[in-house]
């Protein structure tokens, strides 16, 4: 991992193995923001041989509770909307990123973009995120 990832990120990445068992490569989580890569296999493809709308929705999901949590407050998502906007194909790799849009109290907006391999947009989610009391 680099400087770009906070240790209390990596520590908390360790505990969340459901992404990375699906292949997600965390990039960045710090400072609110985040990046996630994904390479796409097979295992990713739904019956058009496309990106599983819910692999997509993984991705961006996770992207937004990193950049929330990467202020080293606990966040867990309230409600998300994700559109999609293209296709995800076989042997590209999404990036997803995420940053916080805006914030007042325990409730936080994050924007998540997922781009695919040539830049084009796969899709866009809107994330509200509920600051939680710490784990004590």
């Amino acid at each position: 991992m680099t400087d770009q990832i906070t240790p209390a990120m990596q520590a908390f990445w360790a505990n969340d193995p459901a992404p990375q068992e699906m292949g997600v490569v965390l990039v960045k989580a710090r400072d609110g923001r985040s990046e996630l890569r994904l390479a796409l296999e097979s295992r990713h493809l739904n019956g058009h041989d496309t990106a599983h709308g819910g692999v997509v929705h993984l991705l961006a999901d996770c992207a937004a509770g990193l950049a929330a949590n990467s202020t080293e407050e606990q966040a867990v998502t309230q409600t998300n909307t994700i559109t999609f906007l293209s296709p995800g194909r076989a042997g590209e790799t999404l990036t997803a990123t995420a940053e916080c849009l805006a914030r007042s109290g325990r409730s936080a907006l994050f924007d998540v973009v997922v781009l695919g391999g040539d830049g084009r947009k796969v899709a866009v989610m809107r994330a509200q995120m509920r600051y939680i009391p710490q784990k004590s």
